[in-house]
């Protein structure tokens, strides 16, 4: 099967939803633009209002040219080889507000330090900052009263090249910001060097303290306010932006403590986008009555490549991810941790050492939809590639995650729907997985899977919808294959389609279903299963004692057998085998059992979280 991510869109299927996951919805339909669509000043549709377009704020550079000055009227050589770096101070110091960088390369060797209002433009490329200091970066910007209350602002940087040369070290950022507002970053490229930080002094101070024992707001111990958001970064813009980190890996942008942030048309080579807006940890920051403070994010059009992940971060609120391509992350794609809020469309994520679309935490109204994704394997090795340290056991085969990591007893705090998604295993051997852990209410709707097992089956969970979806497996994947399954208090599995091509190992399960919870319930009706030549028949397997008091519907299925630990809890009708005949359940066969001694399946498999964090 091709793997050609041009066939990510799918007829939208009329939502069937389960008691709570209506809301779910909401979010994806106010952030629709399936197509990209055209918008304010040539921006897709759904851009946010509370950021400047692009042709706005570059219109708005043009214009303040003709009140800058010139670093050569404050001494600058521009020729490479003079240390320019006190005429850069000196043109800094007398509180110029727009300093023009022109073509040549301006040498600087320690650290800029910003703490008034600047907007510092160059001649794209031409214009060159060789940094060869010691120091972590070209600029740092903070309010010069070191109050984590005070804000500096209106800090902007176009249009620079900025080098670090060999064999120096890759080392730093083109500006690291302290409690920042209305600061961007466009039209840079970097050599070497990632682009921008923006975080709290709260943070910097260490003010948040993760490791309390007492149940409160680590942000509010460290002076945030508690609801209301008034007290983060905010309007942060990094546009159009080339950033090569030299080596793994650096930022395009990181923020913290922020919000309105928005991170378009950049692209990534050993860099990505992250944030952080408290820990994810239960007691951490993540509980879910702690207010998310990472807020009003929209990332969009971006590529990245060689980092950690492309697109992540912890305990956000209202993130839009789309139209971005991700490839050759150690550990993920896109990753949303303790978030609200969120939703990823139209992505594409390439061979990540982990998962490529996965939400840890609590992870409360995330729609993944649209989205391409594809793993062969190679994943997995990347870190030693890269020359690192490995994030749990990359197996470069999972193509959705959960991680809820302590969630499991907070209901409704997982509330996650993947929608439409197009998941591609391309490797030669195996199969790609989808890799299960609690939920409180999922939907799986409506997606394309080729080679891929869709099984989310765990301890204990909620409410699972598993609805229309479609695969396809035409390769030997050499180990028991489940293809499509999942338990709940409430299960529904409906309308799904299998085609099966090539013959699969022994103990191959079709459908997996599995009751959990007091009273559960379990639909299993309407799939079908379309085999090639010289496939077995493969059955529909239901896992429960005969003392639990579960209820089954199974009806209406093109299936192989159907097997039971207890068939007279099971009703059933209209169901058929490949060949047309009536099929009755049965009990469930030895080899179908979990094996003696089964490990018990780990909560999470993620690093430590500030391994993640930076």
């Amino acid at each position: 099967m091709s793997d050609a991510p041009n066939r990510l869109r799918f007829t939208r299927r009329s939502l069937l939803p389960l008691s709570g996951l209506a809301a779910v919805g909401a979010f994806a339909a106010t952030h629709s633009s399936a197509g990209g669509g055209a918008g304010a000043d040539g921006e897709d549709a759904d851009w946010p209002s509370w950021a400047p377009t692009r042709r706005a704020l570059y219109a708005g550079f043009a214009a303040a040219r003709s009140k800058g000055r010139d670093i050569r009227s404050f001494g600058a050589k521009l020729d490479g080889k003079t240390d320019d770096t006190e005429a850069l101070e000196k043109a800094i110091a007398s509180g110029v507000k727009v300093l023009l960088i022109p073509a040549g390369a301006l040498r600087v060797t320690r650290l800029i330090k910003l703490s008034a209002p600047i907007t510092i433009l160059g001649a794209g490329d031409a214009s060159v900052i060789r940094v060869e200091g010691t120091d972590t970066g070209l600029f740092t910007a903070a309010p010069a009263s070191g109050d984590p209350t005070d804000f500096l602002r209106d800090i902007h940087i176009d249009s620079i090249r900025v080098v670090r040369p060999e064999p120096l070290k890759p080392l730093g950022l083109i500006l690291v910001g302290n409690n920042l507002r209305n600061v961007s970053v466009t039209r840079c490229s970097t050599d070497r060097m990632g682009a921008l930080l923006v975080t709290h002094l709260r943070k910097v101070n260490r003010n948040y303290n993760k490791g309390r024992k007492e149940m409160v707001d680590p942000a509010v111990a460290a002076g945030f306010h508690p609801t209301r958001p008034d007290d983060l970064n905010e309007d942060i813009f990094v546009y159009d932006n080339r950033v090569d980190a030299g080596s793994y890996m650096s930022q395009v942008v990181r923020f913290n403590f922020a919000r309105r942030v928005a991170a378009v048309g950049n692209v990534g080579r050993f860099a990505k986008v992250s944030w952080w807006g408290g820990g994810a940890r239960y007691r951490e920051g993540g509980a879910p009555q702690f207010m998310r403070r990472v807020r009003d994010v929209y990332i969009t059009r971006n590529k990245f490549s060689g980092a950690n992940g492309g697109v992540y971060g912890n305990n956000g609120d209202g993130i839009l991810v789309a139209y971005n391509e991700i490839d050759s992350m150690t550990d993920v794609g896109v990753d949303f941790e303790g978030c609200f809020n969120a939703l990823a469309h139209h992505n594409i994520v390439k061979n990540v050492g982990n998962f490529c679309y996965v939400t840890f935490y609590a992870a409360k109204n995330i729609v993944f939809r649209d989205n391409y994704a594809s793993q062969d394997g190679s994943g997995s090795t990347l870190h030693i590639r890269f020359g690192k340290g490995r994030y749990g056991k990359p197996r470069g085969a999972s193509l959705l995650a959960l991680r809820s990591s302590g969630f499991r007893r907070n209901d409704g705090s997982i509330d996650v729907q993947f929608l439409n998604n197009h998941l591609v295993w391309a490797g030669e051997r195996g199969a790609g997985t989808c890799t299960a852990s609690y939920f409180s209410r999922m939907l799986v709707q409506g997606n394309r899977f080729e080679n891929v097992g869709c099984d989310f089956s765990y301890l204990s969970t909620g409410q699972l919808q598993m609805l229309d979806n479609r695969l396809v497996f035409d390769k030997p994947a050499g180990d028991p294959v489940r293809m499509l399954g999942g338990g709940a208090t409430r299960t529904v599995i409906r309308g799904n389609e299998v085609r099966v091509l090539t013959p699969q190992a022994d103990e191959s399960i079709g459908i997996r279903a599995r009751p959990l919870g007091a009273n559960p319930t379990i639909e299993v009706s309407d799939n079908r299963f379309i085999l090639g030549k010289g496939v077995a028949p493969l059955p529909i397997a239901l896992f429960a004692p005969p003392k639990t008091a579960a209820r089954y519907r199974i009806n209406g299925n093109s299936v192989g057998p159907i097997y039971a630990m207890a068939p007279e809890q099971v009703s059933a009708s209209a169901n058929k085998d490949p060949a047309g005949r009536p099929v009755t359940p049965a009990s469930l066969p030895t080899k179908y059992l979990p094996k003696p001694k089964e490990p018990k399946e780990p909560e999470t498999q993620e690093p430590p979280e500030e391994a993640r964090e930076d």
